[in-house]
């Protein structure tokens, strides 16, 4: 075999093998690649279902057959103008429906849920307690209420629970402390001075003595929460 024959057998064969080794870097990237897509899509769709569930996967149907999937159930939550339509519970521990849906699944929105303080929704100053999550789910639509042109158009809501319907009637928003003992002390009486005096929003409702706090996170890393302070009226036997 001649001098140049070698070498152009020496270069075949390093050619060859850079070839191969070509193709396994390709499949790893292909196989990574695959990953990331599989992963990422599973996130979208993690998030997705998330994001359907906090709006409004569960539907008003009457509370006898809302209390057969959940006996908790206290009473169903509509604001005007927002995304908020949901049932609220009530258990012996603030902490159970913090990842958990209404029909006891896990879900990182959870559920809205009343302060276990408050016995029911007939005592004086109740409080309401939920998630703020992307695109309006749970209370992903309270801290609007914080905008001075959303404030005053949309002012009113409706509370149903399985003895009476109410009228909802917002009068202030504010950011206050999630520690804040004059805003989060459910049973007792309605701290309106103290979070109108405190709001960045308010409204005057001559003649109210029965209200209702909505609070959620304002935002992951601080311990501030936004309020939004109602008077419920107009109160109706429920049919």
């Amino acid at each position: 075999m001649s001098g140049k024959q070698a070498l152009h057998g020496a270069c075949g064969s390093q050619l060859r093998r850079w070839r191969r080794i070509n193709i396994w870097i390709d499949r790893i990237l292909m196989s990574v690649l695959l990953f990331l897509m599989i992963f990422i899509g599973s996130g979208l769709i993690s998030s997705l279902t998330v994001v359907e569930e906090g709006r409004g996967s569960i539907k008003y149907q009457g509370f006898s057959q809302l209390m057969k999937v959940n006996p908790d159930t206290v009473a169903w939550l509509t604001m005007d103008g927002t995304r908020i339509d949901h049932p609220v519970v009530r258990s012996e521990d603030n902490f159970d429906y913090l990842d958990l849906s209404f029909d006891g699944r896990y879900y990182a929105g959870g559920t809205l849920f009343m302060d276990k303080e408050n016995g029911g929704i007939e005592e004086k100053y109740c409080i309401i307690h939920g998630h703020n999550m992307a695109a309006g789910a749970m209370f992903g639509d309270l801290d609007r209420y914080l905008d001075p042109g959303f404030f005053e158009r949309n002012r009113h809501g409706t509370l149903l629970t399985p003895m009476y319907d109410y009228d909802i009637l917002v009068l202030a928003s504010g950011i206050f402390d999630a520690y804040d003992r004059n805003v989060y002390a459910a049973g007792a009486e309605a701290p309106c001075g103290y979070i109108r005096e405190n709001a960045v929003q308010q409204r005057d409702a001559d003649g109210a003595d029965h209200f209702l706090a909505l609070s959620t996170c304002f935002d992951d890393m601080t311990d501030r929460r936004v309020v939004v302070l109602c008077a419920l009226t107009d109160r109706r036997t429920h049919i």
